[in-house]
C-alpha cells in the first residue's frame, strides 16, 4: 500500500503524520508499505530524520513552484506505485492500530474487493476526539447502495479512511479540479460507481475538524451549483431511480446548509450563520422540497435566529 501524504505549511502535521504510520509498524511489514510526500510549501522539509528508522521505500518531492491543493494530491498519487492507496492529509493521522488494521483486512479481502471504508475518530486541533464516525457494518455494500449512501449523507466519507485499488485511477481518472472543494465527492461517486465500497467497522484515523477560511468558504451558493452538478453525473449513471436520487439531493443538500450554519452558530458569528441558512431559499433547494430527515434541525436552527435578528 501506498501512503499518500500531500503537503502544505504544516511542519508538525506531517511529521506526526508521518509517525503515525511508521512507528506502530513492526520493521518486517516495513516493506508492504510506501510513504510518498509531494510538499506544496515554500521550504522543504526535513523528513529524512522523520523517516530515519523506516526501511520501506519512500519518496519525496518539494515542489519549486506551488501547484494548489487538488494538483498536490494528484502529483502525490501519480507517485504511489502501491497496489492500494491511502491518501493522508499533513492535518489527519493514523490512530496507533490503523495501519496494521489497513494491512490486516487488506491481505484479507483485497482480491474480492477494490474499495474500503473504514471508521475514523473525529479530533478537534488539540487532539480530542470529538465523536466517533463508523460503518455500522462489515459488508460490501453495491454500487447502488454505495451511492444511495454517499449522496444521502454529506460526510459519509472522510478522506483518511478510505483505501482504493490503484488501478482505479486508470479507470476513472484522478481529482478533477474543476469541481473544486467538492472534488473528494465527484471522485468518490466515481469509484463507488464502479466497485463499490467494502466498510469495515473500525477507527484507523483521526480527521481534524478546523476552521480554516478554505473549510469555512465553502458554504456559499456557488458550491451548491457544483454539487448540483455531481447529481447530475450521478444520475447520468442511471444507478438510481430518479426518485431515490432526487431524495439524497435534498437530504444532502439539508446536511450541508445546517452543517455550514452550526459552523457559525457554536461560533456566535451569526450574520454568517445566518448568511448560510438563507441558502434555503435558492431556487434549487426550494425545488427539492423539505427533508422529513432534517426537518426538526432546520425548524430550530431557523427559529433561534429569527430570535437572534429580534434581539438584534
Amino acid at each position: 500500500m501506498s501512503v499518500c501524504i500531500p503537503a502544505y505549511n504544516r511542519p508538525q502535521g506531517l511529521g506526526q503524520a508521518v509517525r503515525s504510520v511508521v512507528a506502530p509498524l513492526p520493521r518486517e511489514y516495513h516493506s508492504q508499505v510506501e510513504i510518498v510526500i509531494t510538499d506544496d510549501s515554500p521550504a522543504p522539509a526535513a523528513v529524512a530524520d522523520l523517516l530515519a528508522s523506516w526501511s520501506g521505500r519512500w519518496n519525496y518531492q518539494h515542489n519549486p513552484q506551488r501547484l494548489g491543493m487538488v494538483a498536490n494530491w494528484n502529483a502525490s498519487l501519480a507517485k504511489a506505485s502501491g497496489e492500494f492507496i491511502l491518501l493522508l492529509h499533513d492535518d489527519d493521522y493514523l490512530l496507533p492500530q490503523g495501519i496494521t488494521t489497513i494491512l490486516q483486512t487488506l491481505t484479507q479481502y483485497s482480491r474480492q474487493f477494490d474499495v474500503f471504508l473504514f471508521g475514523v475518530h473525529l479530533v478537534d486541533q488539540q487532539q480530542r476526539c470529538l465523536r466517533r464516525q463508523m460503518p455500522r457494518q462489515q459488508k460490501w455494500l453495491s454500487p447502488a447502495q454505495a451511492l444511495s449512501q454517499l449522496l444521502r449523507h454529506s460526510s459519509f466519507v472522510r478522506f483518511p479512511a478510505l483505501v482504493w485499488r490503484r488501478s482505479l485511477l486508470d479507470e476513472v481518472g484522478y481529482f478533477d479540479p474543476a469541481y473544486g472543494e467538492a472534488t473528494d465527492l465527484y471522485q468518490w461517486l466515481r469509484f463507488f460507481a464502479q466497485k463499490g465500497v467494502y466498510t469495515v467497522p473500525r477507527a484507523t484515523a483521526a480527521y481534524t475538524i478546523h476552521d480554516q477560511a478554505l473549510t469555512m468558504g465553502m458554504f456559499q451558493a456557488e458550491t451548491l451549483a457544483t454539487l448540483g452538478r455531481i447529481f447530475t453525473a450521478a444520475a447520468d449513471l442511471h444507478l438510481l431511480s430518479p426518485q431515490k436520487l432526487r431524495q439524497c439531493q435534498c437530504d444532502f443538500f439539508h446536511q450541508f446548509i445546517l452543517a455550514g450554519t452550526w459552523r457559525f452558530l457554536r461560533r456566535r458569528q451569526w450574520q454568517r450563520a445566518q448568511a448560510v441558512y438563507r441558502l434555503f431559499e435558492r431556487p434549487e433547494v426550494i425545488a427539492l422540497g423539505r427533508s422529513p430527515r432534517w426537518q426538526g434541525l432546520r425548524w430550530l436552527f431557523g427559529s433561534w435566529l429569527w430570535l437572534r435578528a429580534l434581539l438584534d
